[in-house]
């Protein structure tokens, strides 16, 4: 679910929606939460843009994290770039099942250059992570290391960066997107696969010394894997040719039309999800 666009950030990998595109609004986002809960959804990832600068988002999380019936719940995910405010961050911790934070390289300047826009981003970002991990132990943690041209070097090294005890649960490594963003910048990004795979076996090699457990995003695998609800609450899957708009999500759940189900295969859908957040 990716109810806003505008980020406090100016990312060149970006494969979120435009920064300019209008976000969703209160009403709307908690229908779709509705929607999402009536439907049986039992994970929900909240992204954009950057999430934590919606006004609303506690409200979405405690909404989407609601137990049903029979008393489970959905697993809530914030993906956020880490800037929040600790005061913001407290309000949306409770409703969480995970967070994922980004951490792009161990190498400052190379960091630099892929989170752009505040300068101090990694040590806030770190300090974020040292805060869930030491008292808020019910939330688990995704750590993300998206892989360019730029931080082929740093990349394997960004534990080294975290304390022992902070650890994350899950480190996924993906390989840059030339969506959105991503496919504006391709020239100076974008890696082949023969030589991301070598960045992969680094990263192998680190998670396994500190005991993390390392997941990986490969282009060739995503069709089919992905299912995103965008600010203006158009649906967008992934297929051979990048994001693929299917029209509005509430036209969408009216209709009797086997064209989704197509778009979006539901046992790697499943696997991508539950891989990257596991159960607890």
């Amino acid at each position: 679910m990716r109810p806003i666009g505008r980020c406090n950030l100016d990312c060149p990998f970006c494969f979120g929606p435009r920064h300019e595109v209008p976000s969703m609004s209160r009403g709307v986002a908690l229908k779709v939460a509705a929607a999402l809960k009536d439907g049986g959804v039992r994970g929900v990832v909240i992204s954009g843009g950057e999430p934590t600068l919606l006004s609303y988002l506690d409200e979405l999380a405690a909404a989407l994290r609601e137990p049903d019936a029979d008393g489970s719940s959905p697993k809530v995910v914030l993906s956020t770039n880490g800037l929040a405010p600790l005061r913001t961050m407290e309000r949306v911790l409770p409703s969480l099942s995970w967070i994922a934070l980004p951490l792009e390289s161990a190498d400052a300047d190379e960091h630099r250059a892929l989170r752009t826009g505040v300068a101090p981003h990694r040590e806030r970002m770190l300090r974020l992570l040292g805060e869930v991990r030491r008292h808020h132990r019910h939330v688990h943690v995704k750590l993300g290391t998206v892989v360019t041209r730029v931080n082929v070097a740093g990349a394997p090294r960004v534990l080294d960066l975290i304390e022992g005890d902070c650890l994350p649960d899950v480190w996924k490594v993906y390989q840059m997107s030339e969506t959105n963003y991503g496919a504006d910048n391709r020239d100076w990004l974008s890696l082949g696969d023969e030589e991301f795979e070598d960045v992969v076996h680094r990263c192998e090699d680190a998670a396994r010394e500190r005991g993390v457990a390392l997941r990986v995003y490969r282009n060739r695998s995503r069709k089919g894997s992905y299912f995103f609800i965008d600010p203006d609450c158009e649906v967008v899957v992934i297929d051979e040719s990048g994001e693929r708009r299917m029209g509005n999500f509430f036209d969408r759940l009216a209709e009797s039309s086997e064209e989704l189900p197509t778009a979006v295969e539901g046992s790697r859908n499943i696997e991508n999800f539950t891989g990257t957040y596991p159960d607890e």
